[in-house]
């Protein structure tokens, strides 16, 4: 989702409006019970993290007093805080924060002219891995929650971005253009073992809270669409098919039943959810804004 999210920071005007609303949400068909879910969002000004479904039916901000933006969720795993990627007021240089998940207790935990992103909290609360271009071009880092620890796990001279947890912490996924074209590829948690992983043409890779299915998005065929496969590489199954859409951002559910993604098959870019299977699919956002990078509560 980082090229999407850079493309539109490059094309959105930020504005000064703030504040914190909570409205009702239309949502065709049945949606799930389970559903805690943040996203980045335009709606009503700057680009802001929204959660839906804190209460039934419902969606809201998250307070900022940045002129900036704030992108790309990713939950602590007891649920209270967030791990954003937050902008100055041009849009144009990214830092990683936490803040609490009513937006309170916010603070930045990198700084600095480069381009922070995707920011990925480990299963057992211990470390942030996020994507940097602050060597030159984007590479796979890791923090601890509080800033410290800084260490970089990747380092060639392609982008390696998008990092997911496996859920035992020991393991990190990621998509590198390694070779030209993005693969996902797999490393242990220290850096070491990195190795393709997937042979397709493949990005935004999600692994499962079981630990046994990656999903992730391929426009191998032209169109972006949302499939899962196993952690050995093998059984890939293609869960969304429609033409001249894009469907990105998997994101699964605390029980692994369901998946959220974002996809312009409405006009706009709208959260949705479907079934691990790919059926069953509801939309849960809807309006003329871009909602993209939903991150399920844990």
């Amino acid at each position: 989702m980082g090229s999407s999210r850079r493309a539109m920071a490059l094309g959105s005007a930020t504005t000064a409006l703030l504040g914190l609303f909570v409205l009702a949400v239309s949502v065709a068909g049945a949606t799930s019970k389970r559903t805690v879910i943040a996203y980045g969002s335009e709606r009503g000004g700057p680009v802001r993290v929204h959660v839906y479904g804190a209460a039934a039916g419902t969606r809201r901000v998250l307070p900022s007093r940045s002129l900036g933006m704030d992108v790309e969720p990713s939950w602590s795993p007891d649920g209270r805080r967030l791990a954003i990627a937050t902008s100055d007021a041009t849009g144009q240089d990214f830092d990683i924060a936490v803040v609490g998940a009513n937006g309170s207790g916010r603070r930045r935990i990198t700084e600095g002219a480069s381009w922070d992103e995707e920011p990925a909290w480990s299963p057992d609360g211990n470390w942030i891995a996020f994507a940097s271009d602050r060597t030159g071009n984007f590479e796979i880092f890791v923090m601890h929650p509080n800033g410290s620890g800084l260490r970089q796990l990747t380092s060639n001279h392609c982008d390696d971005t998008e990092p997911s947890w496996s859920p035992d912490s020991s393991r990190i996924v990621f998509a590198s253009r390694r070779g030209g074209f993005p693969h996902l590829w797999m490393m242990d948690a220290d850096g070491t073992g990195e190795h393709k992983f997937l042979k397709a043409l493949s990005s935004s890779p999600a692994w499962s809270p079981d630990g046994n299915t990656i999903a992730y998005v391929s426009d191998a065929d032209g169109d972006s669409e949302i499939f899962t496969v196993g952690v050995d590489g093998q059984g890939a199954a293609r869960l969304t098919e429609n033409s001249g859409i894009t469907d990105q951002g998997p994101a699964w559910s605390p029980d692994g039943s369901m998946l959220a993604f974002s996809s312009d098959r409405d006009g706009d870019a709208d959260i949705f959810e479907m079934r691990a299977d790919g059926s069953e699919v509801h939309v849960l956002t809807s309006g003329v804004w871009t909602d993209d990078s939903p991150a399920w509560r844990r």
